[in-house]
Protein backbone atom coordinates (compact mmCIF):
# COMPACT_ATOMS: atom_id res chain seq x y z
CA UNK A 1 0.00 0.00 0.00
CA UNK A 2 1.26 3.48 -0.87
CA UNK A 3 2.49 5.09 2.37
CA UNK A 4 1.72 8.58 1.03
CA UNK A 5 -1.94 7.58 0.67
CA UNK A 6 -2.03 6.33 4.25
CA UNK A 7 -0.35 9.46 5.60
CA UNK A 8 -2.59 11.83 3.62
CA UNK A 9 -5.72 10.13 4.86
CA UNK A 10 -4.56 10.08 8.45
CA UNK A 11 -3.88 13.81 8.12
CA UNK A 12 -7.37 14.20 6.70
CA UNK A 13 -8.72 12.50 9.80
CA UNK A 14 -6.81 14.91 12.02
CA UNK A 15 -8.26 17.85 10.08
CA UNK A 16 -11.72 16.38 10.50
CA UNK A 17 -11.16 16.09 14.23
CA UNK A 18 -10.38 19.79 14.44
CA UNK A 19 -13.95 20.43 13.26
CA UNK A 20 -15.09 19.10 16.64
CA UNK A 21 -12.76 21.42 18.51
CA UNK A 22 -14.14 24.84 17.68
CA UNK A 23 -14.88 27.46 20.32
CA UNK A 24 -18.63 26.80 20.18
CA UNK A 25 -18.29 23.02 20.42
CA UNK A 26 -19.36 21.41 23.69
CA UNK A 27 -17.85 18.10 24.72
CA UNK A 28 -20.59 15.85 26.10
CA UNK A 29 -18.97 12.47 26.64
CA UNK A 30 -15.68 10.64 26.25
CA UNK A 31 -15.42 6.88 26.47
CA UNK A 32 -12.90 4.10 26.03
CA UNK A 33 -12.57 0.36 26.40
CA UNK A 34 -9.85 -2.29 26.37
CA UNK A 35 -10.92 -5.82 25.44
CA UNK A 36 -9.50 -9.29 25.09
CA UNK A 37 -11.23 -11.38 22.42
CA UNK A 38 -11.26 -15.00 21.36
CA UNK A 39 -12.79 -16.08 18.07
CA UNK A 40 -13.00 -19.25 16.03
CA UNK A 41 -13.47 -19.13 12.26
CA UNK A 42 -14.50 -22.79 12.33
CA UNK A 43 -17.47 -22.29 14.65
CA UNK A 44 -20.66 -20.79 13.32
CA UNK A 45 -23.06 -21.71 10.56
CA UNK A 46 -20.16 -21.79 8.09
CA UNK A 47 -16.71 -23.32 8.58
CA UNK A 48 -14.34 -20.73 7.12
CA UNK A 49 -11.40 -22.97 8.08
CA UNK A 50 -9.05 -20.27 9.37
CA UNK A 51 -8.64 -21.50 12.93
CA UNK A 52 -8.61 -19.61 16.22
CA UNK A 53 -8.05 -15.88 16.65
CA UNK A 54 -6.86 -14.23 19.87
CA UNK A 55 -7.06 -10.43 19.82
CA UNK A 56 -6.51 -7.28 21.86
CA UNK A 57 -8.86 -4.40 20.99
CA UNK A 58 -8.79 -0.77 22.09
CA UNK A 59 -11.85 1.48 21.55
CA UNK A 60 -12.02 5.25 21.99
CA UNK A 61 -14.68 7.82 21.13
CA UNK A 62 -16.33 11.10 22.04
CA UNK A 63 -19.61 12.94 21.57
CA UNK A 64 -19.99 16.69 20.99
CA UNK A 65 -22.95 18.94 20.41
CA UNK A 66 -21.89 19.26 16.75
CA UNK A 67 -20.96 15.63 16.16
CA UNK A 68 -19.17 12.53 17.37
CA UNK A 69 -16.50 10.02 16.48
CA UNK A 70 -15.66 6.43 17.34
CA UNK A 71 -12.40 4.60 16.69
CA UNK A 72 -10.68 1.33 17.45
CA UNK A 73 -7.42 -0.52 16.99
CA UNK A 74 -7.11 -4.29 17.12
CA UNK A 75 -4.18 -6.66 16.92
CA UNK A 76 -5.30 -10.10 15.77
CA UNK A 77 -4.03 -13.67 15.81
CA UNK A 78 -1.90 -13.17 18.91
CA UNK A 79 -1.65 -16.96 19.12
CA UNK A 80 0.48 -16.86 15.95
CA UNK A 81 4.06 -15.72 15.47
CA UNK A 82 4.51 -11.98 14.88
CA UNK A 83 4.79 -12.42 11.11
CA UNK A 84 1.41 -14.21 11.08
CA UNK A 85 -0.57 -11.45 12.80
CA UNK A 86 -2.72 -8.76 11.25
CA UNK A 87 -3.89 -5.36 12.47
CA UNK A 88 -7.04 -3.32 11.92
CA UNK A 89 -7.79 0.31 12.76
CA UNK A 90 -10.89 2.43 12.13
CA UNK A 91 -12.19 5.97 12.53
CA UNK A 92 -15.89 6.84 12.02
CA UNK A 93 -16.92 10.48 12.43
CA UNK A 94 -20.12 12.51 12.07
CA UNK A 95 -20.23 16.32 11.95
CA UNK A 96 -23.35 18.51 11.96
CA UNK A 97 -22.66 21.34 9.46
CA UNK A 98 -25.94 23.00 10.51
CA UNK A 99 -26.19 23.56 14.24
CA UNK A 100 -29.19 21.77 15.72
CA UNK A 101 -29.68 19.50 12.71
CA UNK A 102 -29.34 15.71 12.97
CA UNK A 103 -28.12 15.38 9.38
CA UNK A 104 -24.37 14.98 9.23
CA UNK A 105 -21.35 14.92 7.01
CA UNK A 106 -19.62 11.61 7.78
CA UNK A 107 -16.30 9.99 7.04
CA UNK A 108 -14.94 6.57 7.76
CA UNK A 109 -11.39 5.29 7.43
CA UNK A 110 -10.90 1.55 7.83
CA UNK A 111 -7.44 0.05 7.38
CA UNK A 112 -6.44 -3.61 7.58
CA UNK A 113 -2.78 -4.54 7.40
CA UNK A 114 -0.74 -7.71 6.97
CA UNK A 115 -3.66 -9.82 5.78
CA UNK A 116 -3.13 -12.93 3.70
CA UNK A 117 -5.66 -11.57 1.19
CA UNK A 118 -3.88 -8.20 0.96
CA UNK A 119 -3.62 -4.87 2.76
CA UNK A 120 -6.27 -2.23 2.15
CA UNK A 121 -7.37 1.22 3.25
CA UNK A 122 -11.08 1.96 2.83
CA UNK A 123 -12.04 5.64 2.65
CA UNK A 124 -15.73 6.55 2.82
CA UNK A 125 -17.24 10.02 2.55
CA UNK A 126 -20.96 10.68 2.72
CA UNK A 127 -23.96 11.77 4.76
CA UNK A 128 -25.45 10.37 7.95
CA UNK A 129 -28.26 10.90 10.43
CA UNK A 130 -28.10 11.02 14.24
CA UNK A 131 -31.75 11.68 15.06
CA UNK A 132 -32.97 8.09 15.46
CA UNK A 133 -32.54 7.64 19.20
CA UNK A 134 -34.25 7.37 22.55
CA UNK A 135 -32.89 6.86 26.05
CA UNK A 136 -32.41 3.10 25.62
CA UNK A 137 -31.61 2.78 21.89
CA UNK A 138 -30.17 4.41 18.80
CA UNK A 139 -29.69 3.76 15.07
CA UNK A 140 -27.10 5.82 13.19
CA UNK A 141 -27.34 5.22 9.41
CA UNK A 142 -25.09 6.59 6.68
CA UNK A 143 -24.49 6.30 2.94
CA UNK A 144 -21.12 7.05 1.42
CA UNK A 145 -18.86 7.01 -1.61
CA UNK A 146 -16.21 4.31 -1.25
CA UNK A 147 -12.60 4.87 -2.29
CA UNK A 148 -10.00 2.16 -1.87
CA UNK A 149 -6.23 1.89 -1.60
CA UNK A 150 -5.23 -1.75 -2.03
CA UNK A 151 -2.15 -3.74 -2.97
CA UNK A 152 -4.28 -6.21 -4.97
CA UNK A 153 -3.53 -6.27 -8.69
CA UNK A 154 -5.80 -8.24 -11.01
CA UNK A 155 -4.23 -9.71 -14.15
CA UNK A 156 -7.49 -8.99 -15.97
CA UNK A 157 -8.63 -5.66 -14.48
CA UNK A 158 -5.48 -4.10 -13.03
CA UNK A 159 -5.22 -2.33 -9.67
CA UNK A 160 -8.12 -2.54 -7.22
CA UNK A 161 -7.28 0.93 -5.87
CA UNK A 162 -9.52 3.87 -6.72
CA UNK A 163 -13.27 4.41 -6.81
CA UNK A 164 -14.96 1.32 -5.35
CA UNK A 165 -18.68 2.05 -5.47
CA UNK A 166 -20.84 2.94 -2.50
CA UNK A 167 -21.53 1.86 1.07
CA UNK A 168 -24.80 1.79 3.03
CA UNK A 169 -24.18 1.27 6.73
CA UNK A 170 -25.38 1.79 10.26
CA UNK A 171 -24.46 1.40 13.91
CA UNK A 172 -27.27 0.48 16.33
CA UNK A 173 -27.72 -0.52 19.97
CA UNK A 174 -30.47 -1.34 22.45
CA UNK A 175 -29.89 -1.26 26.23
CA UNK A 176 -32.14 -3.20 28.60
CA UNK A 177 -32.33 -4.84 32.03
CA UNK A 178 -33.12 -8.48 32.74
CA UNK A 179 -33.19 -10.01 36.24
CA UNK A 180 -31.78 -6.70 37.49
CA UNK A 181 -28.71 -7.10 35.28
CA UNK A 182 -27.69 -4.66 32.53
CA UNK A 183 -27.48 -5.90 28.95
CA UNK A 184 -27.07 -4.42 25.49
CA UNK A 185 -27.62 -5.72 21.97
CA UNK A 186 -25.64 -3.89 19.30
CA UNK A 187 -25.15 -4.22 15.57
CA UNK A 188 -22.88 -2.67 13.00
CA UNK A 189 -23.52 -3.40 9.36
CA UNK A 190 -22.22 -2.32 5.97
CA UNK A 191 -23.37 -3.22 2.46
CA UNK A 192 -20.85 -2.47 -0.28
CA UNK A 193 -22.27 -2.23 -3.80
CA UNK A 194 -21.11 -1.40 -7.31
CA UNK A 195 -17.51 -2.35 -6.48
CA UNK A 196 -14.83 -1.92 -9.13
CA UNK A 197 -14.05 -5.01 -11.21
CA UNK A 198 -10.67 -5.80 -9.65
CA UNK A 199 -11.93 -5.67 -6.06
CA UNK A 200 -15.06 -7.63 -7.02
CA UNK A 201 -12.80 -10.32 -8.47
CA UNK A 202 -10.70 -10.46 -5.29
CA UNK A 203 -13.66 -10.56 -2.89
CA UNK A 204 -16.04 -12.69 -4.96
CA UNK A 205 -18.71 -10.26 -6.12
CA UNK A 206 -19.81 -6.71 -6.96
CA UNK A 207 -21.76 -6.55 -3.68
CA UNK A 208 -20.49 -7.39 -0.20
CA UNK A 209 -21.80 -7.60 3.35
CA UNK A 210 -19.86 -7.00 6.55
CA UNK A 211 -21.03 -6.70 10.17
CA UNK A 212 -21.58 -8.15 13.62
CA UNK A 213 -24.37 -8.60 16.18
CA UNK A 214 -23.22 -8.53 19.81
CA UNK A 215 -24.90 -9.32 23.13
CA UNK A 216 -23.13 -7.65 26.06
CA UNK A 217 -23.60 -8.25 29.79
CA UNK A 218 -22.36 -5.48 32.11
CA UNK A 219 -21.77 -7.84 35.00
CA UNK A 220 -19.56 -5.60 37.19
CA UNK A 221 -19.17 -1.81 37.05
CA UNK A 222 -16.77 -1.10 34.16
CA UNK A 223 -16.49 -4.79 33.21
CA UNK A 224 -18.36 -6.41 30.31
CA UNK A 225 -18.69 -9.90 28.86
CA UNK A 226 -19.92 -10.30 25.27
CA UNK A 227 -20.76 -12.87 22.65
CA UNK A 228 -20.58 -11.59 19.08
CA UNK A 229 -21.77 -13.14 15.84
CA UNK A 230 -19.48 -11.85 13.06
CA UNK A 231 -20.95 -12.19 9.57
CA UNK A 232 -19.74 -11.35 6.08
CA UNK A 233 -20.45 -12.14 2.44
CA UNK A 234 -17.96 -11.59 -0.38
CA UNK A 235 -15.66 -9.89 2.12
CA UNK A 236 -12.47 -10.56 4.09
CA UNK A 237 -11.08 -12.55 1.18
CA UNK A 238 -14.02 -15.01 1.32
CA UNK A 239 -16.11 -15.36 -1.83
CA UNK A 240 -19.41 -16.36 -0.22
CA UNK A 241 -21.22 -16.10 3.11
CA UNK A 242 -19.06 -16.70 6.18
CA UNK A 243 -19.25 -16.14 9.91
CA UNK A 244 -17.36 -16.39 13.19
CA UNK A 245 -18.26 -16.48 16.89
CA UNK A 246 -16.31 -14.11 19.19
CA UNK A 247 -16.14 -14.14 23.00
CA UNK A 248 -15.04 -10.87 24.56
CA UNK A 249 -14.16 -9.54 28.02
CA UNK A 250 -13.72 -5.77 28.27
CA UNK A 251 -12.88 -3.01 30.76
CA UNK A 252 -14.51 0.40 30.28
CA UNK A 253 -12.87 3.67 31.32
Amino acid sequence: MNKNVVISNLLGTCIALTCFNGETTELKRVYGKISARYGDWNKGFVNVDRGEVWSIVGDFGAEFDRGEFASFYESNVLNHAVEGRNHVTQFLGHYRPIEGSDYTVMTKLYMSMENKFGDELNMMYGVGYLGLKEKSWFIKPYIAIHNLSSDYNSKKYGQASGFNGYVLGWVAAYNFELFKEKFAISDWNEIEFDRNDAYAQQQGGKTGLNGAVTLTWKFIPRWTASVSYRYFDNKLGWDRYGDRINYIVGYEF
